[in-house]
């Protein structure tokens, strides 16, 4: 500081002064008045005080001594000001010099610092830094270590002393003794090189460090200018994580919709990971009931002296209704809702979530502008959840809303398919197996009575009887083989088409081949309904068809979508005339087929012409 101010009072004193150039021609004018006043005071005043001779010595010493004086204090007045002059500007061309330089410094620190915080994960920014510390420092080899794993060096040849592996192999050492130091800045020598090592420290711990090796000692500019690029790469490093983590967050929350068809498991997962996420001791799901109350279906929590999340057995808690408490209020409305301090109030009106928590965070379910229940995120400290956070987790229980409404809709569609089954297989059964016995019990009583009167007679019938009991056990098997649950989950797509192919062709004495490219991997919803729509064509490839040979094609069509193509050789329909009239044990019509396809984002083409077979074609996208 005492630096500055000193130079800057030089150029404060010259900026108050005016220009030499004002004061030369200020003292052109007074200057010749001063000495014409000076020369009349003389010859006026001293040169009569006294005789001839007292006029000579005094004109003689005037003039001697005055012109002398006045040329020695103009040229001193001058040379001082030219000097003055001169000081400032050697002053203002060192200053320029280093705004010149403090601008180099700036420009490299700004590409530096650019360069690592556009980085796409952590290891390009670790990369980065590394460059940009020896690029903006002039160091001969740099090193930044963050956590465990990640290590990235940049080093020139000296003489094999300091090369890449062996700058790896020290960084680590030294990141384990700036942490062990608990200083942020650790300076040593070691072969002929002079080596900084500065802690990288975010969100309050130890997370690695940055080291740089110069040929001799940094100066100040240098030091400072290592100590500015830690500082950003800490930032940037921490901002990049953050990033890295959110992804994650987001993928796991997306693969665990795609994956899980249980709806409570599904949140079980979903608030582990933003438990996990958040770091946080507590976490559930409240989810609104038809009759406007919130239910409790999921919960984890961390036990004291414990890491990981646990869930909670299904506890008895009592519901809470809609717009109470501040889980009912967050429920009413759009908008995350951190609560930093949770005072008693809450506590007792937030359920067993809230009951110990000291801090809190509400994001409410909405779909369709409808109220689906809260997310619940708590912890025992106060003031634990960030508002720079919000934004993200919204997005989160955007998704978490998706897969809750998806899921009810889902459950809903399976009941009304459940009781549409029921309904077809009633009517099914009716008019056709319930007909049939009803058929072969008349014709065993016709039997009974033509045992005595016309055995021949008696014979006959009981024969067509036969006929028909066998028809009705081939038409009962084909029903229950079509109604018989399929473990896609387990065997996978393609090995279940493999096994029921067999199956089919065994039960029903048909030639059926199976021809498979290999296809990529299919969701969980897009499987069930293209095998489906499969069985359902093999399911009426069997009871009307009467086919002796079928084909079936799997694989990747023109468009990336997944089909499968069932060909059978059978009498063939006109799809015209039948429409939504093709039914059977398994359960769906042409139409319906169609329909359960083009939810999926499929399409379905069916080709047949009468005595020449049938071609189903289904494909569906990934």
């Amino acid at each position: 500081m005492a630096i500055e101010a000193a130079r800057v009072e030089p150029r404060l004193e010259s900026a108050a002064r005016p220009s030499l150039y004002a004061q030369v021609r200020w003292a052109r004018v007074w200057l010749p008045l001063l000495i014409v006043a000076v020369v009349l005071v003389h010859q006026l005043l001293i040169v009569p005080m006294g005789g001839p001779v007292w006029s000579f010595w005094s004109q003689l010493l005037f003039y001697s001594i005055l012109g002398p004086i006045v040329t020695y204090v103009t040229l001193t007045w001058i040379a001082g000001e030219v000097r003055l002059r001169e000081r400032s500007q050697v002053q203002l061309q060192r200053t320029y010099r280093e705004l010149q330089d403090a601008h180099a410094v700036l420009g490299a620190l700004q590409r530096v610092t650019e360069q690592f915080a556009s980085a796409p994960d952590l290891e390009h920014a670790v990369a980065a830094a590394t460059r940009g510390v020896r690029e903006a420092t002039g160091a001969r080899a740099a090193a930044v270590v963050v956590g465990a794993g990640v290590v990235a060096t940049d080093a020139e040849d000296l003489s094999g002393t300091w090369s890449a592996a062996e700058m790896e192999r020290s960084a680590r050492a030294r990141d384990d003794e700036v942490a062990r130091s608990g200083k942020g800045e650790v300076v040593t020598t070691a072969a002929g090189a002079y080596v900084i090592s500065l802690a990288l420290r975010w969100g309050g711990a130890h997370e690695g460090s940055l080291h740089a090796v110069f040929a001799e000692e940094p100066n100040d500019k240098q030091r400072e200018t290592l100590r500015i690029l830690a500082a950003d790469f800490a930032a940037a490093a921490e901002a990049v994580q953050g990033r890295t983590r959110d992804l994650i967050t987001l993928f796991e929350v997306d693969r665990s919709i795609r994956a899980e068809g249980n709806l409570d498991r599904l949140l079980g997962t979903l608030v582990t990971t933003m438990a996990l996420r958040l770091q946080a001791t507590t976490a559930g799901i409240y989810l609104l009931d038809e009759d406007d109350t919130l239910e409790l279906r999921t919960w984890v929590r961390r036990e004291r002296g414990e890491s990981a999340l646990r869930p909670v057995a299904r506890v008895t808690a009592t519901p809470l209704r809609l717009g109470e408490g501040p889980i009912g209020r967050a429920a009413l409305g759009v908008d995350p809702v951190v609560i930093p301090v949770l005072d008693d109030a809450d506590r007792m009106q937030g359920g067993p979530l809230l009951r110990l928590a000291g801090s809190a965070l509400l994001l409410p379910l909405v779909a369709d502008e409808s109220a689906m229940g809260v997310i619940v995120v708590a912890d025992g400290e106060p003031e634990r959840f960030p508002p720079a956070s919000l934004p993200f987790l919204a997005v989160v229980a955007n998704q978490v809303s998706l897969a809750v409404a998806n899921a009810n809709a889902y459950r809903k569609s399976e009941e009304l398919a459940i009781a549409e089954e029921r309904a077809r297989i009633a009517r099914e059964v009716h008019d056709g197996i319930a007909q049939s016995l009803a058929f072969t019990g008349l014709k065993l009583d016709l039997v009974a009575r033509l045992l005595t009167r016309d055995p021949d007679a008696a014979a006959g019938e009981l024969a067509e009887a036969k006929t028909t009991i066998r028809e009705l056990i081939r038409e009962v098997r084909r029903s229950i083989f079509a109604l018989r649950p399929v473990d896609l989950e387990r065997h996978g797509f393609v090995e279940t088409l493999r096994r029921y192919a067999v199956d089919f062709g065994q039960q029903n004495d048909v030639s059926v081949d199976l021809e498979v490219t290999p296809i990529p991997e299919l969701s969980m919803k897009s499987e069930a309904v293209l095998f489906r729509i499969f069985q359902e064509a093999m399911h009426n490839v069997a009871k009307h068809a009467r086919a002796q040979r079928v084909v079936i094609d799997v694989g990747p069509d023109e468009i990336g979508q997944v089909k499968v193509v069932v060909r059978d050789d059978g009498r063939g329909f006109d799809p015209g005339e039948v429409g939504d009239r093709v039914t059977s044990a398994g359960g769906l019509g042409l139409l319906q087929m169609r329909e359960r396809v083009e939810s999926r984002g499929g399409t379905l083409a069916i080709d047949s012409v009468p005595g020449e077979g049938t071609t189903v074609a289904a494909s569906v996208p990934t």
